[in-house]
C-alpha cells in the first residue's frame, strides 16, 4: 500500500480533473471556432461561384441555388446545434463520471482514515496501558528504594553511635 492519501492529495486531483476539463473544453471551443471559419470561408467560396453560375444562368437559376444555399445553412446551424448538444451531453456525462469518482475516492479514503484511527486508538490505549504498568512498577521501585535507604540510614546511625562509643573515653 503507497501512503495514505490526504485531502490535500483530493484536492490537487480534483484540481487537476478541473484543469484537465477546461483545457477540454477550450479544445472543443477551439476546434468549434475553427469548424465555424472553416465554414465561413467555404460558404464564401460557393457564394462566389453561386454568383458566377448564376448570373449566367439566369434569375431561375439564382433562385435554385439562393434555396439551396439557405438549405445549407439550415443544415449547417441544425449540426453546429447538434454538435453543441452532443458536446454539452459528453461533458455532462464526463462531469457526472468525474463526480462518481471523487466520492469513491472521498469513501474510500474515510473507510482508510477510519481503520487507520481505529489502529492508533488502539496503539495509544495499549501504551497508556503500559505507561500505567511502569508508573506502577517506578512507585512500587521508590518506596522500596525508600525503604532500603531508610535501612541505610539506621544503619549509619548505629555506626555512628558505636564509632562515638569507642573514641569516648567517659
Amino acid at each position: 500500500m503507497g501512503r495514505p492519501v490526504d485531502s490535500s492529495d483530493l484536492d490537487r486531483f480534483g484540481d487537476d480533473l478541473r484543469q484537465e476539463m477546461s483545457v477540454m473544453g477550450d479544445s472543443l471551443r477551439q476546434e468549434m471556432a475553427a469548424m465555424g471559419d472553416d465554414l465561413r470561408q467555404e460558404m464564401s467560396v460557393m457564394g462566389a461561384d453561386l454568383r458566377q453560375e448564376m448570373s449566367v444562368m439566369g434569375v431561375d437559376l439564382r433562385q435554385e441555388i439562393h434555396t439551396t444555399t439557405e438549405q445549407v445553412r439550415t443544415e449547417l446551424r441544425q449540426e453546429v446545434r447538434d454538435g453543441d448538444r452532443e458536446t454539452r451531453r459528453y461533458m455532462e456525462v464526463l462531469h457526472a463520471q468525474l463526480l462518481e469518482r471523487m466520492d469513491a475516492t472521498a469513501a474510500e479514503t474515510r473507510r482508510h482514515f477510519d481503520v487507520v484511527s481505529e489502529s492508533l486508538r488502539a496503539d495509544i490505549k495499549t501504551v497508556a496501558e503500559g505507561l500505567g504498568a511502569l508508573d506502577e512498577k517506578v512507585e512500587r521501585f521508590r518506596g522500596e528504594v525508600n525503604q532500603e535507604f531508610a535501612k541505610v540510614d539506621r544503619r549509619f546511625l548505629h555506626l555512628q553511635v558505636r564509632a562515638i562509643d569507642r573514641t569516648d573515653p567517659a
